[in-house]
């Protein structure tokens, strides 16, 4: 007999032609959770991070998210405020790359806009090599970076784990960048 237990880690391998959509419906459907029930954060790890769109919004079909989006593609910026207005604490660590201050540039303007500068982390380190988006309710962690090459080009693995034992782990380890010990 299949048990929860059967299902609280999946691997997806994700190439060009494969799997692709699997990932983005995946990561669509992490932070739609956390937009519809907030927890009280969200990490993104991602040595490199652009704008990208995680949501389609051009049927309308996230309209009772956030009517004012309109019907476009949705970014991660938007989504990001939209996490925060929400009442998420919003953590993103990340390299010193010029290519990710345009993200953070546009990020933090938008949060500035809506005064939710406390509900913004952003942490930079050198180093940064790990790759993960942590909410309340699950784990993605692997080789992809959130930028398009992450989403649409490269050969990726990730994992997407539910398990509350691991999520508690990956916790404490994503905390280590803050307190300076990663």
């Amino acid at each position: 007999m299949t048990t929860f237990d059967d299902y609280k880690l999946r691997r997806i391998f994700k190439s060009v032609g494969t799997s692709r959509n699997v990932v983005n419906e995946l990561i669509t459907l992490m932070f739609l959770a956390e937009l519809v029930d907030p927890g009280p954060e969200v990490w993104i790890v991602s040595p490199w991070i652009s704008d990208v769109p995680l949501l389609d919004n051009r049927a309308g079909s996230f309209n009772a998210v956030n009517p004012g989006w309109g019907r476009r593609e949705i970014r991660l910026s938007d989504v990001a405020v939209q996490l925060m207005l929400g009442g998420n604490r919003l953590i993103i660590v990340t390299r010193p790359d010029e290519h990710n201050k345009i993200f953070l540039h546009r990020l933090e303007d938008a949060v500035a806009e809506t005064d939710l500068t406390t509900a913004l982390e952003v942490i930079v380190r050198d180093k940064l090599h790990t790759k993960g988006i942590l909410t309340r309710r699950g784990l993605l962690l692997g080789s992809m970076n959130l930028t398009y090459n992450g989403l649409e080009l490269n050969d990726e693995v990730v994992e997407y784990d539910i398990d509350p034992a691991n999520l508690a782990d990956a916790r404490l380890a994503f905390g280590g960048y803050r307190d300076g010990k990663k």
